[in-house]
């Protein structure tokens, strides 16, 4: 029978709340000097270690934290001195952190498990420009349009579906543009799955400036994209796609006002050229699979913008043009920095005196590049030694990089093309070939 009457020596440990230190465990001692004399006395030595003190305990053969080590002051608390020096811990501003890691050529999603200030400095970065594949397309889109609390969409600036054929609907990309409209700038059109849902959402994306429909494969009518672009003041690049028709409502679509680059293909028409009314902002111009539009519809768009363009590309095939008729492009654009012609269309012509006639300043023309189709007859229209003599008599003066198609079929090892490598490295120009 136990002795109720002996007076006991510990009480039960419990714990209270000290203002400013938090919650404090007494271990049923009476007080802190009690407790390490009584530890000290019956149990293993005290053990100090950065996460506070522990003893072993002999009676539970076990571990038992004493004191729990005292808390670093935080950021907020960090003060300065008299000086005006920096007393607390060393620690970078969260801002210098932002601009280190947008310095990286990748972003791991491992950072985003570094802490929480972390996640939110990286899913903007891992959002910016997603590359997308087929294999994980769908990842994305459960992401972006599933999870709707994140908004991951918003963090989205280039969406790139160029790689992404058979794994899309129009559903997905019509959410997706909805979702990623606040702050995308740049949108690449997949090669299917672009209908009449997608061009719908296209509206909302107002901040969009890079659009690339050129492999969309599917029926677009170009009023439907007319009416959705027209309010994009922002919009700079625009490729229409290969497979447009109709192009009703022509006359009343305003072309966005700061519009540098345009890619004409597709089923425009030659009144959709001579009477659209082409922003002079254009810089670069291209065509590419035209096959509606004539000799005259090319020579109309010239002479309105042609003095205003840098960079000029033909691309084969133009159906309807004949063997020389892109002969007088230089006598209606005379400030082109690039131009690229094919074969099928030009003859050598093109670089004679009659067409490379004086200006007032040096040509600046400094990239020509000559493609071919390979066909029968083409090898023969277009001689070495005529840009040498283009090139001799200083009607091409700026002119350092020809690029030649090799089905043009030029002998590489003879003297008329060192002729004109010569008349090239005079200029610190060179030829290349493309195979």
């Amino acid at each position: 029978m136990a002795n109720k009457r002996r007076p006991k020596k510990i009480k039960a440990p419990y714990r209270k709340y000290v203002a400013g230190q938090g919650f404090v465990h007494t271990r049923g001692f009476t007080s802190a000097s009690d407790a390490v004399e009584s530890i000290s006395r019956g149990n293993g030595d005290i053990v100090e270690t950065p996460q506070g003190s522990f003893y072993y305990d002999l009676d539970t053969e076990s571990i038992v934290q004493l004191e729990v080590a005292p808390q670093l002051p935080s950021q907020e608390n960090n003060q300065t001195n008299a000086d005006g020096k920096y007393t607390g811990d060393t620690v970078l501003p969260w801002e210098i952190f932002d601009r280190m890691l947008r310095f990286c050529d990748k972003i791991e999603p491992q950072f985003l498990l570094v802490c929480r200030r972390w996640y939110y400095i990286c899913v903007p970065l891992l959002y910016a420009s997603p590359k997308l594949q087929s294999r994980n397309f769908s990842q994305f889109v459960d992401a972006v349009i599933n999870n709707r609390k994140k908004r991951l969409g918003e963090n989205v600036l280039d969406l790139d579906l160029s790689h992404i054929i058979q794994s899309g609907k129009n559903s997905y990309v019509s959410k997706l543009l909805r979702r990623c409209s606040p702050k995308m700038r740049c949108f690449t059109a997949p090669q299917t799955s672009f209908g009449y849902a997608p061009l719908i959402s296209l509206k909302s994306c107002r901040q969009l400036q890079y659009l690339d429909l050129g492999l969309v494969s599917e029926t677009v009518q170009l009023g439907e994209l007319f009416s959705a672009i027209k309010e994009f003041a922002c919009l700079t690049h625009l490729s229409f796609p290969r497979s447009s028709i109709d192009c009703a409502g022509f006359r009343d679509f305003e072309w966005p006002p700061n519009l540098r680059y345009l890619k004409l293909s597709g089923g425009i028409t030659n009144e959709f050229v001579m009477e659209s009314k082409f922003p002079r902002t254009i810089r670069t111009l291209e065509f590419s699979f035209c096959p509606q539009i004539n000799e005259h519809s090319v020579y109309m768009v010239l002479a309105r913008i042609g003095d205003f363009l840098k960079h000029l590309y033909f691309h084969y095939p133009m159906p309807t043009l004949h063997e020389s008729s892109l002969d007088f492009v230089f006598r209606y654009c005379s400030n082109l920095i690039t131009l690229q012609l094919t074969v099928d269309y030009c003859s050598k012509w093109a670089f004679s005196e009659n067409m490379l006639t004086p200006l007032p300043t040096p040509r600046p023309l400094r990239t020509l590049l000559l493609e071919c189709s390979g066909n029968l007859g083409q090898s023969f229209k277009v001689h070495p030694d005529d840009i040498t003599i283009a090139l001799a008599e200083e009607r091409l003066p700026n002119l350092n990089t020809v690029r030649v198609s090799s089905k043009l079929g030029w002998d590489m090892k003879g003297s008329d093309v060192g002729d004109l490598i010569s008349c090239l490295e005079d200029q610190d120009g060179s030829l290349y070939i493309n195979y």
